[in-house]
């Protein structure tokens, strides 16, 4: 693998691929393309499962865990199946073994071990997973063309009906029974991207705005954190937490990769301003800034997709290039000479210089390190 090799080189032979998603743990990953799906572990990146059909492609393929069922939505110029229908597709047969048909497209899938969820531009279905499905529960949304949602060990979350607010439906058989579901005025905005920790504990969601992301408690909904992603507009593509759930990464339009520290606040490592503890000031005072981050090459043209490979390395499948990357989270060695050489320079400096009241960040303890990249070439 060459790591010098330009990232537009060969542009043209990349893969054209329509979807990927990970599974539940990060661990593999599924892509979908105008000729069938592939399946990989995340690292290091192998193909486990390569499916071809002569007859169209797929736009949604959703895995659970290392099962052999996934879910599969048609695609692409040539759909294999109608995008209003999902597919249970069962890889040890080799065939479909379920199937779901709506009256509108379908937007995105979601699968655990019991539930199938199904969402649509307005509504969230939730089945039984069984023969034949059963379901349980539909919920109404706002207006959600993307398709935003989430499902973690039985926390599912997306979009309320009114703008800003975000919906937790606890899908346990308990929370069923109760019909549990806790409505959260998470943003002002329309909700953009939401997220849920693997332990299903923490929601993380950010608007159309892109300078705020939220963390709250499932459980109670009580706001744990308010990170500042930074403070111009963005799109925010991405939102994951890594496995242990104390760091939370996102890529944005901004073309940089963030990540905060979940931990409570007396143990964060996140910057904050240097006027945080100053009382009666406005909120952005008090807001947390990623603990580290980089900025990703501006030749991307796509949605970036993010996923974690450990809780110090991230995974990135960029569709439009067909590639993926990986940074690494990493302590700085040098950083004491570094600072001892600023402060000792002929200029005069202390090496103390702030930026927006958040320090210089040369100073900071972590980097980010584009440790590899992969192309999907010749699927």
């Amino acid at each position: 693998m060459n790591l010098h090799k330009p990232l537009n080189a060969n542009a043209s032979s990349r893969a054209k691929l329509l979807c990927a998603s990970f599974n539940q743990d990060q661990e593999c990953f599924a892509i979908g393309h105008e000729h069938g799906f592939q399946v990989f572990n995340t690292d290091p990146m192998e193909r486990r499962v390569k499916r071809e059909f002569s007859d169209g492609g797929i736009g949604i393929v959703q895995m659970l865990h290392r099962t052999n069922y996934l879910a599969l939505v048609g695609g692409g110029r040539t759909p294999k199946y109608p995008q209003n229908k999902v597919i249970i597709w069962d890889d040890l047969k080799n065939m479909a073994a379920l199937s779901l048909e709506f009256l509108s497209p379908v937007l995105q899938v979601l699968l655990s071990r019991t539930r199938i969820v199904v969402c649509l531009r307005s509504k969230i279905y939730v089945y039984i997973f069984s023969s034949p499905p059963v379901r349980l529960s539909v919920y109404e949304t706002a207006d959600n063309p993307s398709g935003i949602c989430a499902l973690q060990n039985n926390r599912l979350v997306f979009p309320g009906l009114t703008e800003g607010h975000i919906q937790i439906v606890d899908l346990s058989p308990q929370g069923q029974e109760r019909n549990l579901v806790s409505i959260v005025r998470a943003h002002k905005g329309r909700i953009k991207c939401v997220a849920v920790s693997h332990d299903g504990s923490l929601i993380a969601s950010a608007s159309e705005t892109g300078t705020i992301i939220r963390i709250h408690a499932a459980s109670n909904t009580a706001l744990l954190h308010e990170f500042r992603r930074g403070i111009d507009r963005a799109v925010i593509h991405s939102l994951s937490f890594s496995p242990s759930s104390n760091r939370l990464a996102l890529i944005s339009d901004k073309d940089t990769l963030h990540v905060f520290d979940t931990s409570p606040l007396s143990e964060s490592s996140n910057r904050r301003h240097i006027l945080s503890k100053v009382p009666l000031l406005p909120r952005y005072f008090s807001g947390e800034w990623s603990f580290v981050s980089t900025r990703i090459s501006d030749l991307r043209v796509g949605k970036g997709i993010l996923g974690w490979a450990s809780d110090d390395c991230i995974v990135i499948i960029w569709t439009s290039e067909g590639m993926l990357e990986k940074y690494a989270i990493r302590e700085k060695k040098d950083l004491h000479t570094r600072k001892a050489t600023k402060g000792s320079a002929s200029n005069g400096s202390t090496g103390n210089v702030t930026i927006g009241g958040l320090g210089d960040p040369s100073n900071e303890q972590w980097e980010l390190v584009r440790e590899s990249w992969q192309s999907f070439d010749g699927i």
